[in-house]
């Protein structure tokens, strides 16, 4: 049997990306970053990454309708040494800046009844492909002219989830065995706010790969301590949809600017709040 296209329901994606019983799983990764310039400099390897994704898959039990909620902390690392950052000399502008770390305490994304898979006797993948190109907000307000003046936010974006074949048709609402499931991404995407390159032509490569568990306690040392001690937010994926707008950098760097100026450590303290939805 060779590799053939077929479609996957629902209920088989929601068990490959979270589990059908809506409990908390955890998606961790490590990666790195390119700058590519359009002006005629060189690309170069600016950070490496560590992150984690943590979400959960929710039901709606009239449209059953199923829908992926989640958090996500991405941080920055030096690409030598491996250290979290906290500050970075950018070599064009050559300026220090404070590093903003990727917090996103808020994202959502509704599941298709019928999703597109790529099935192999023993090794199947699910793409998910995104490209956009949306009005910069940002770019009306003066105050932001050195960080993001580009009008337009344009970018592309590719996961692939690559699990067993056999866990399409075993009876069960969720995945035993950790790291059994792997995501790779790639995101072709403008420079990031706070990198502060004033409208420098070029942009963004971000690889990493990463897999699944459902245990927080095997997480890399550096994110179950930052969650736990400064972050407790993060330890769960939202019990619900909420009732307001994802998060995406931008967003996160318009409400974070005067702390970001401030040179406060990123991410922000982020404690455990109650959260308005739509249960």
């Amino acid at each position: 049997m060779s590799l053939t296209k077929s479609n996957i329901s629902d209920v088989q994606f929601v068990k490959i990306r979270c589990n059908t019983d809506s409990q908390t799983c955890y998606f961790e990764a490590m990666g790195t970053m390119y700058a590519h310039p359009l002006d005629g400099d060189e690309p170069v390897h600016l950070f490496d990454f560590l992150g984690v994704d943590i979400s959960r898959c929710v039901q709606d039990k009239t449209t059953l309708q199923w829908t992926l909620v989640s958090r996500k902390i991405t941080l920055y690392l030096d690409p030598v040494t491996g250290e979290v950052l906290k500050q970075w000399y950018n070599p064009w502008s050559h300026e220090t800046l404070n590093v903003m770390h990727r917090q996103y305490d808020y994202q959502e994304f509704p599941i298709s009844h019928q999703i597109k898979a790529d099935i192999a006797p023993e090794i199947s993948a699910v793409s998910l492909d995104f490209n956009w190109k949306i009005p910069n907000l940002l770019a009306e307000n003066p105050k932001f002219a050195d960080y993001s003046p580009e009008k337009h936010i344009q970018s592309s974006d590719s996961y692939k989830f690559i699990f067993p074949t056999k866990l399409l048709i075993e009876e069960t609402t969720k995945i035993e065995s950790d790291r059994t499931v792997c995501l790779s991404y790639f995101r072709m995407g403008p420079w990031e706010p706070w990198m502060k390159m004033k409208g420098k032509p070029g942009f963004l490569v971000l690889n990493y790969t990463g897999a699944k568990t459902s245990d927080f306690g095997i997480l890399n040392p550096i994110l179950k301590t930052l969650i736990s001690e400064r972050m407790p937010l993060y330890m769960e994926a939202p019990a619900y949809r909420l009732d307001r707008a994802i998060a995406t950098s931008w967003t996160r760097f318009e409400e974070q600017f005067d702390a970001y100026l401030r040179g406060e450590e990123f991410p922000l303290p982020a404690p455990i709040v109650d959260e308005p939805g739509l249960r």
